[in-house]
């Protein structure tokens, strides 16, 4: 680039010192005054350097790429300088070479040269955005990467994972270095109507990656199964395709990552892997909120790999549009392709994820109790499997029938029936409705058609399920003898109007204080 310059390294800074000797004559005591002036107009122009990079860049990257850079002389235009490898040369010369030249040329004229000279004697310091990074495991508990410039080199992009030695015969799935979970699949993935969206898109996704939806970018709270849909893309697309070079990462091992690859001097080569990928996963994207230059990597990764037609998948527990601490340029990328949410299951889904869970590891449990938890468990995947897993242990150990008293154990275990009067009556939920909204109690055990009496009858066995721990069919015998799949329909039309009206959640607190005070 027009005013860059690398030089090798003449293995001494200039120093007062190095040219001192006992038989020093005036001439070389003159030449050394005028490098004395040189390092100090060099000190007093990097000064003044500084202060307009300063108005041009963050803090964070000030601190990262610039502050750890020594003046070393400055002869007529040209300001040479220390940095610390090749590496950071060829980072500071595409991230931030026009800022430079633009900065210098201010300061020294239009002829401005800047000469970088490599020296690692040459400190600097590492991004403040992960102080409790893991220190390098040593060289010789790992296996060592080849020489190719795009090789993964374990040692520094997954620390704390690559201190033990990994073979193809130890673990195959290790060995391809994507850290994929094998168990994550499309045929273990319980489609329902929370996620039938975002399992369509990444169905379609895995069949052709990188021809459409790029990036594909879920959210949804925590539990949901965002992971498990984002490796099974990966999973799929790699037993069709076993040469693809796909990495599955979290956004925290994605900044840890990064900040490794800077104590070690190969941030360069740490974007030049990536950018070889042929996909992308980052999971939990949102950890990159607020780490300026962990962002500013990833959006030259990102950019690379999506003008490669590299498939790019991302997740958030939230909507892009809504992380803070983002860079705007990060936020409409990711909003480039498809953004998808992924909701709570409804009750039908979670029954159905039990029920899937239960074949795998082969046990028999009444449909009853799946019920019962799937009606206790209801914002969070991960808390309902583990919640039957408690179940099936128990059942195991204690060698006792599985059943609800049983389940009510693991499901307290699990926060679930909490802040409820197990002693309140689905009539006395049916009489506060009916007071609430003015409607003779009688009407709701009818099969009246009217608009008004289906909302009541709707909002009854509503709260009928969520406030006591009655069976679905024990609540739709209290309505005329209405069978479960009634019972599950009016819980769904509910559910609708509280996305569509919710205000309409404020009534339901409501009689819900009038039950439980």
């Amino acid at each position: 680039m027009n005013g860059h310059e690398l030089k090798q390294n003449e293995d001494t800074y200039l120093n007062p010192s190095n040219d001192k000797e006992n038989n020093i004559e005036t001439s070389l005591e003159n030449e050394q005054l005028k490098d004395d002036i040189k390092i100090q107009e060099a000190f007093n122009t990097w000064t003044r350097f500084m202060d307009i990079v300063k108005l041009n860049v963050s803090d964070l990257k000030l601190n990262t790429w610039f502050k750890p850079i020594k003046p070393r002389s400055l002869d007529g235009t040209t300001l040479t300088i220390s940095v610390p490898s090749q590496d950071y040369y060829e980072m500071i010369i595409s991230r931030f070479g026009d800022i430079v030249i633009r900065a210098i040329r201010s300061i020294l004229g239009d002829d401005a040269k800047i000469v970088y000279v490599i020296d690692p004697r040459t400190t600097f310091s590492q991004e403040p955005e992960l102080i409790e990074t893991p220190p390098p495991v040593e060289h010789g508990n790992i296996t060592r990467a080849g020489t190719d410039q795009n090789t993964f080199d374990p040692n520094f992009y997954r620390p704390g994972i690559t201190a033990v030695q990994v073979t193809p015969e130890s673990d195959p799935a290790l060995s391809q270095k994507c850290f994929l979970n094998p168990e994550y699949t499309f045929e273990n993935f319980v489609k329902g109507k929370n996620n039938e969206f975002a399992t369509a898109a990444a169905i379609s996704i895995a069949n052709k990656p990188g021809a459409q939806y790029n990036p594909l970018m879920l959210y949804g709270g925590v539990g949901l199964g965002k992971t498990h849909l984002m490796q099974a893309i990966g999973n799929q697309i790699k037993a069709a395709n076993p040469q693809m070079k796909i990495m599955y990462l979290s956004g925290p091992d994605f900044t840890t990552n990064f900040i490794q690859s800077i104590r070690m001097n190969k941030a360069h080569e740490f974007e030049r892997f990536y950018k070889s990928l042929d996909m992308l996963i980052v999971d939990d994207i949102q950890f990159l909120e607020g780490k300026e230059s962990t962002q500013d990597s990833f959006f030259q990764i990102f950019n690379s790999l999506y003008q490669l037609k590299k498939q790019i998948v991302l997740s958030c527990d939230k909507p892009p549009h809504q992380l803070e601490g983002l860079e705007e340029r990060l936020i409409t990328r990711f909003q480039w392709g498809l953004t998808v949410d992924i909701l709570a299951p409804d009750l039908e889904t979670r029954i159905a994820i039990l029920n899937k869970k239960c074949e795998k590891e082969g046990f028999g449990v009444p449909y009853e109790v799946l019920e019962f938890i799937a009606l206790n468990i209801k914002d969070n995947i991960r808390s309902l499997e583990g919640c039957l897993k408690s179940l099936l242990f128990d059942a195991e150990l204690t060698r006792s029938p599985i059943n609800i008293d049983m389940a009510k154990r693991s499901v307290l275990k699990f926060g679930g029936i909490k802040n409820r009067k197990q002693n309140i009556d689905i009539s006395v939920i049916i009489a506060s409705v009916s007071k609430y909204f003015n409607i003779d109690e009688s009407l709701l055990r009818l099969k009246s058609k009217q608009q008004e009496i289906v909302h009541a009858r709707h909002t009854a066995m509503y709260l009928s399920k969520e406030l006591t721990s009655s069976s679905l069919q024990t609540i739709g015998a209290h309505f005329g003898g209405r069978n479960h799949a009634t019972v599950i329909h009016a819980c769904k039309c509910i559910e609708e109007v509280i996305n569509k009206d919710p205000s309409f959640k404020d009534k339901l607190e409501q009689i819900k204080e009038m039950l439980l005070t």
